[in-house]
């Protein structure tokens, strides 16, 4: 049997290149820093699909995760969402349901208020929420504005 050492040898950078691949899934998947979180939450009437794990945005920018979904007592959609606590958000801050795109995820946005000395704090609760319009809604309002 003839011995072809071009062939180990570019066997053997291929094996170190896939442990160094695998090393550096690991080193961005695994987080090393400590974030802290604020518990955030919000009611809607309608929530248009907003599921756990979904982004929570401040101006375009990833702040925050959906963390959990319910009905309370009085049959509102509960979210609750972890936002990174140095985000000091004002408590006349407005949460919304929006989308990427037309067939895109839910995220919630976020758009800060004007008040810069009262914030909303760990367990806080957002008081200006913006529900979320689906399509058929949007459609149904430009009818209705057409036909007065």
């Amino acid at each position: 049997m003839k011995k072809n050492y071009f062939e180990t040898i570019i066997g053997t950078f291929v094996l170190f290149f896939a442990v160094y691949a695998f090393l550096m899934f690991l080193k961005v998947n695994i987080k090393t820093d400590k974030i802290t979180t604020s518990k955030i939450s919000a009611n809607f009437l309608k929530l248009g699909g907003v599921i756990v794990g979904n982004d929570v945005k401040l101006r375009g920018i990833k702040v925050g995760v959906v963390s959990d979904v319910f009905l309370d007592n009085e049959y509102y959609a509960r979210v609750e969402m972890k936002i990174d606590s140095k985000i000091k958000l004002p408590l006349n801050s407005e949460i919304s349901v929006q989308s990427e795109g037309i067939l895109g995820n839910k995220y919630l946005s976020i758009v800060p208020g004007d008040d810069s000395k009262k914030y909303i704090l760990n367990n806080g609760f957002f008081e200006n929420v913006r529900d979320y319009e689906s399509i058929e809604d949007q459609v149904s309002k430009i009818i209705f504005l057409a036909t007065q």
